[in-house]
């Protein structure tokens, strides 16, 4: 089977409203989207949204890169251990040609992409809700719309702002919701460890699910140190795109309980499905979120998803309500705080 014909095409995403993490403020995400069309006319999609200060390459590497990635497709069928020949220094790029090459695969082979990764895998997925407004009252509504809309899992960034504001946000969310639903905080590795220990004391009283990365991504030792400190469950998000954290953390199993995996970040499906079944083998659970990607990105990132090797936690993918121009009816879209995947072969998107 062979490819014959690829473009690539520049994709940018403004957001509804700049959303603060504490890496930064986003108004607007920039990437680029690759269709690869084989001689019996089926078309595979991938997506490449770099993030360089969350660990990938720079949007004009990711674009050099495809270039060249575009220039030297494997044959279809993929055989055993495609891919290992990729660049890992350009996650975003990569992760675009190997989901365009895994959805062409699924339709060849006639299954949705999320049964091309295990045989096991779910048909629907709980969601998380990413609340992104600023003033505790604001945040408040925000939350109440999100558990009428049916999620029950909320998540909060906090961070890079002083501590009595997100114990005032957060202590806002938990009294408009109640104590039935899990609410989880991302750090974005914003805080030393001093400040870490003063904010999980403090924000601990409202009942966490998890905080995502708490200090810095290279900082594995003060993860391990916090673990032991707080009752909290902590997750390592940040620190995946660092192999020498990585390894740490799988040798390291009670350092933290959950990996956050993001494909984009980490080089694309089977790379991150690998990791997440290591991480499992040694009593670590997962789920995949966002890193502010587009519907196609999404929707590769919901496939892998149900086919991790557990459940158990919401994957963060809820976040289409954050773009402007966001596609009304893709079925990626949540509904009542649950993704259903299409049935049709591959990725399932127009």
């Amino acid at each position: 089977m062979r490819i014959t014909k690829t473009t690539l095409h520049a994709l940018r995403l403004e957001m509804v409203n700049p959303l603060k993490t504490a890496r930064g403020t986003y108004a607007a995400r920039e990437g680029f989207v690759v269709r690869l069309e084989d001689e019996e006319g089926r078309v595979g999609q991938g997506e490449a949204m770099p993030l360089e200060e969350f660990g990938t390459e720079s949007p004009d590497d990711c674009e050099r890169a495809l270039n060249a990635l575009l220039k030297t497709l494997p044959p279809l069928p993929l055989g055993e251990g495609w891919g290992e020949g990729f660049p890992t220094r350009v996650p975003a790029a990569r992760h675009a040609v190997e989901q365009a090459l895994l959805d062409l695969e699924a339709q060849r082979r006639n299954v949705p992409l999320s049964q091309l990764l295990s045989t096991d895998a779910r048909s629907t997925l709980p969601v998380n809700a990413l609340l992104g407004a600023t003033a505790p009252e604001a945040l408040a509504e925000e939350a109440k719309r999100a558990v009428s809309e049916g999620y029950e899992t909320l998540k909060l960034k906090v961070a890079g702002r002083p501590l009595r504001e997100d114990v005032a946000r957060l202590s806002a969310v938990r009294s408009a919701v109640g104590t039935s639903i899990r609410l989880r905080v991302d750090a974005n590795g914003g805080w030393t460890e001093p400040e870490a220990r003063a904010a999980l004391d403090a924000l601990s009283h409202y009942d966490l699910e998890l905080c995502e990365q708490p200090v810095a991504p290279e900082n594995t030792e003060a993860l391990a140190r916090l673990a032991s400190h707080t009752s909290c469950p902590l997750a390592a998000d940040e620190s995946l795109s660092l192999p020498e954290a990585t390894q740490h953390i799988l040798n390291h199993p009670g350092t933290v309980k959950i990996l956050v995996l993001k494909p984009m970040v980490l080089g694309g499906l089977l790379p991150t499905l690998r990791l997440a079944r290591e991480a499992a083998s040694r009593g670590m659970a997962s789920y995949v979120t966002s890193s502010l990607d587009g519907v196609i990105a999404r929707a590769g990132a919901a496939h892998l998803a149900a086919a991790l090797p557990s459940g158990s936690y919401a994957s963060g993918l809820g976040v289409g309500h954050l773009f402007k121009d966001e596609p009304g009816n893709h079925p990626f879209r949540p509904v009542r705080g649950r993704i259903q995947l299409p049935r049709r072969p591959g990725l399932g998107v127009n």
